[in-house]
């Protein structure tokens, strides 16, 4: 039997809900669905121009999807980017898919940087995660990486970034509430004697959840007080390499911003299987 080759998108700038048209989730900017193997290289999904409520997520893999976004810088949303959806009824399907996230830019987000849940494994290679808990992007509260409920992410060689700490006082309580609050929604009064649970979402980098895991193998963090699994992390990456890392991530960045054009062309490998796929999904 062949091999039925991956859908593959690239060179688009995503800045609304539903701008690739059929097959793909209209409430996210870049929402992968179909029990397929997606490739996602070289594109720009920015939905910062956005209010909150006029979107979901920047970008989700979910209901059986995988897939692998190179070279993608991805911002603005208040949730970024969700890998499985948490549906009791596509638990089996989501179970140990994969997502591959490498050289991208996750920036200027309220919380899921990735979040991880059912059973999927996502890995970070070399990419920058930075500023989240946006203040503009705030919705309940505010993280970067997160595992749980049997997701897992490895992180390698990635850097996590804040360019501050200080959040309105307001803004903080809210936060720290909103996580109080999910803690209680997952293992009741045992969620509350979890020390992370505290932690002001400003400084959650990447942290494991009830049933979740998370590793860290020589990343970088610019702050002492932006968590990692501690005990998962590997020594850290040199500061040298790891400020070279970022200066090269900028560049891709830059280049992608000057190379596609606001309404850039169409994929045409984008859509030509989409009609089928869906016919077959229905």
């Amino acid at each position: 039997m062949c091999e039925v080759p991956p859908i593959v998108i690239e060179r688009q700038r995503i800045t609304k809900p539903g701008q690739l048209g059929i097959g793909y989730t209209p409430d996210d900017g870049l929402g992968l669905w179909l029990p397929r193997e997606y490739v996602v290289r070289d594109c720009i999904i920015d939905l910062s121009a956005l209010p909150l409520e006029e979107l979901d997520e920047a970008a989700a893999v979910t209901w059986g999807a995988s897939a692998t976004f190179e070279r993608c810088v991805i911002r603005g949303a208040g949730k970024l980017f969700l890998c499985g959806s948490g549906d009791p009824d596509k638990r089996e399907i989501e179970q140990s898919r994969r997502v591959k996230l490498r050289e991208c830019i996750l920036e200027g987000f309220g919380r899921r940087g990735p979040e991880v849940q059912a059973g999927m494994r996502v890995m970070l290679e070399y990419c920058l995660i930075r500023n989240w808990g946006e203040p503009s992007r705030f919705d309940v509260r505010s993280f970067a990486g997160w595992a749980h409920s049997g997701g897992r992410i490895d992180a390698i060689g990635c850097v996590w970034w804040q360019d501050a700490f200080w959040r309105p006082l307001g803004l903080f309580w809210r936060d720290l509430v909103g996580h109080i609050g999910q803690a209680w929604n997952d293992e009741g009064w045992r969620g509350l004697l979890r020390p992370s649970i505290y932690l002001p979402g400003v400084c959650r980098g990447l942290l494991a959840g009830p049933g979740g895991e998370a590793y860290a193998w020589r990343c970088w963090r610019n702050h002492w007080w932006i968590a990692l699994p501690w005990r998962h992390t590997t020594a850290m990456m040199p500061k040298d390499e790891a400020l070279e890392l970022v200066a090269g991530l900028e560049d891709i960045a830059e280049s992608l911003e000057k190379s596609i054009d606001e309404n850039g062309p169409k994929n045409d490998r984008i859509f030509a299987t989409q009609s089928i796929e869906i016919e077959k999904a229905a």
